[in-house]
C-alpha cells in the first residue's frame, strides 16, 4: 500500500504540508484559540524552516508514499545526537516525529516509519530513543508504550498563550 522512503531537500514542500495537516488534524482540538494554533503551523512548517532543517546532517526524514500514486500519506524525523536530562547517558537521539494522514492510520504506516528510525538510530551506535508526546494523547502514548517507551519524565510547551504537558518516552536500543 505504501513505500517508505528516507526524504531529500526535494521533499520539502510535501513534509511542509504533511507536517501542517496532520499536526493540525492531530492537536488542532486541544487549542482553545485557532489563532495559537495557526501561528504555530505558520511557523514550524514553513517551507523556510523544512527546508533548512532537511539541510541539517543530524535530522533524518522518512516519506511514506503511496504505492500507485507516489501521493505522501506521512512522514517520519529523528534527530540524532540529541540528549536529554531525562536519560543518564550522552549517546541519545530523539524521535521527533511519525505522523499520518487522517484515514491512514492503523494500517502499520506508523509502525513501518518507526522501524526506520529504530533502524537508523541502532545502526549509528546510540543507546537511546526518546521523544515528546501529547499526555492526553492516550492512542499514541499506548503506540509508544507497545514499542517498549517508558515514561521518563514531563514537561510542558507553550504555544502562544496555551500550554500543555508532555510525556516524555524512552526506549534503550539494542
Amino acid at each position: 500500500m505504501v513505500k517508505i522512503r528516507q526524504a531529500t531537500v526535494k521533499d520539502a514542500e510535501h513534509v511542509s504540508y504533511l507536517g501542517r495537516k496532520t499536526f493540525e488534524e492531530s492537536y488542532g482540538e486541544f487549542f482553545k484559540d485557532s489563532d495559537n494554533l495557526n501561528s504555530y503551523l505558520d511557523s514550524a512548517f514553513s517551507l523556510q524552516k523544512i527546508n533548512a532543517s532537511l539541510v541539517k546532517p543530524e535530522n533524518i526524514y522518512w516519506m511514506a508514499v503511496k504505492e500507485d500514486s507516489s501521493v505522501p500519506v506521512g512522514y517520519a524525523k529523528l534527530k540524532l545526537n540529541s540528549p536529554t536530562e531525562f536519560i543518564k547517558d550522552t549517546n541519545v537521539c530523539k524521535l521527533q516525529r511519525i505522523y499520518v494522514l487522517k484515514g491512514y492510520e492503523g494500517k502499520g504506516i506508523g509502525s513501518e516509519l518507526h522501524e526506520c528510525i529504530v533502524k537508523k538510530a541502532i545502526d549509528n551506535d546510540y543507546n537511546y530513543l526518546w521523544l515528546s508526546n501529547l499526555k492526553i494523547k492516550k492512542q499514541a502514548v499506548q503506540f509508544y508504550q507497545k514499542k517498549g517507551y517508558s515514561v521518563a519524565g514531563e514537561h510542558h510547551f507553550t504555544i502562544g498563550d496555551e500550554t500543555f504537558g508532555f510525556w516524555v518516552m524512552k526506549t534503550r536500543l539494542s
